[in-house]
């Protein structure tokens, strides 16, 4: 499998398995619902929000509780002006919440969710972001 990499060709994974490895802290526990049959994406719910994120994980996919990691790629961001929030638009998540630095590039986005957030340009304190589709989910 190729490492997935940013626009200026700096890896963002190794592979699935290292990534899940490195970030595993800033997971969460939610329930996956039963995979639809020929389908990447996995429907899970954690915390009250309801998410569909591309299975980055081993198939086939657990149904139930299991501890996830939801990753994204900033695609716009901004201050956030307000309170914590997490929607879906289309294919895209558009989420605010504090970002706390982790590695080069990469911040914990502490929305109503956790979600570890690949940014090429620094993200504000509290920031709001729009992701590129797809939202991934690693697990075990």
């Amino acid at each position: 499998m190729t490492p997935r990499a940013t626009a200026t060709g700096h890896a963002i994974e190794e592979s699935p398995e290292a990534f899940f490895a490195r970030f595993r802290a800033h997971g969460v526990e939610a329930y996956l619902f039963p995979e639809p049959w020929g389908s990447p994406l996995l429907e899970g719910l954690a915390r009250g929000q309801v998410f569909y994120a591309l299975d980055r994980g081993t198939p086939p996919a657990p149904t139930g509780p299991t501890w996830v990691l939801l990753h994204g790629m900033v695609r716009e961001a901004k201050p956030l002006r307000g309170e914590a929030f997490w929607q879906r638009e289309g294919a895209s998540y558009r989420l605010g919440g504090k970002a706390l630095p982790l590695a080069e590039g990469f911040y914990l986005l502490e929305s109503l969710l956790p979600l570890v957030v690949y940014a090429e340009d620094p993200l504000p304190e509290m920031a709001e972001v729009l992701l590129w589709p797809p939202l991934m989910l690693f697990r075990e």
